[in-house]
């Protein structure tokens, strides 16, 4: 009997270690899988992110797709510390009454009149997203916030892009009042 007690014990703590080392090895493939490590030089990408949306203005029904992703097409941004960054690029779509209204691909360039030299080189298009309070009061304009800064700071300059309803050329003004803190944003 106490020769089997013991043999149980045995087995059980076999198993205990055993089934520990599983969970460690099968966390860090998991990191492995999706952070970079340190001596990767590989840049940077943020994942792919869309966002839809919908409102009524004058009548009309409006849909609004934003669609944010790294394009390797751009130029490699390198932060303080050398870490390396795809760009993005954010195409913004609009439907009126099912119809094709705006369609528009931005990226940092578009921004880069507002920003210093360090936001040039230092810092990436983070996104857009619909700001639906500004639009719904206005009635006459789409407003999206727009923010550029270093990836994982979530912070920097903030824009409104305004499209006028009336299909009249639209604008980037640089929005001191908007909330950056990335809740809203395709991050």
């Amino acid at each position: 009997m106490k020769r089997i007690y013991i043999a149980i014990c045995i087995a059980a703590a076999t198993v205990a270690l055993a089934s520990c080392g599983g969970k460690t090895e099968q966390q860090a493939e998991t990191n492995a899988d999706t952070t970079q490590t340190a001596t990767d030089n590989t840049p940077y990408a943020d994942p792919a992110q869309t966002m839809k949306n919908e409102f009524q203005a004058g009548g009309h029904q409006y849909e609004i797709t934003i669609h944010r992703e790294a394009d390797k097409q751009l130029p490699i941004v390198s932060d303080d510390l050398g870490k390396k960054f795809y760009d993005n690029r954010v195409d913004v779509t609009i439907t009126r009454d099912g119809q094709d209204f705006f369609k528009r691909s931005y990226t940092k360039e578009a921004f880069e009149s507002f920003l210093s030299e360090a936001d040039k080189h230092g810092s990436v298009l983070l996104g857009m997203a619909f700001d639906s309070e500004k639009t719904q009061k206005d009635k006459r304009i789409i407003y999206l916030g727009a923010q550029v800064g270093q990836v994982g700071i979530e912070e920097g300059p903030a824009f409104s892009v305004e499209i006028p309803l009336d299909g009249s050329a639209s604008s980037i003004v640089r929005d001191t009042a908007q909330d950056n803190t990335g809740g809203d944003m395709t991050d």
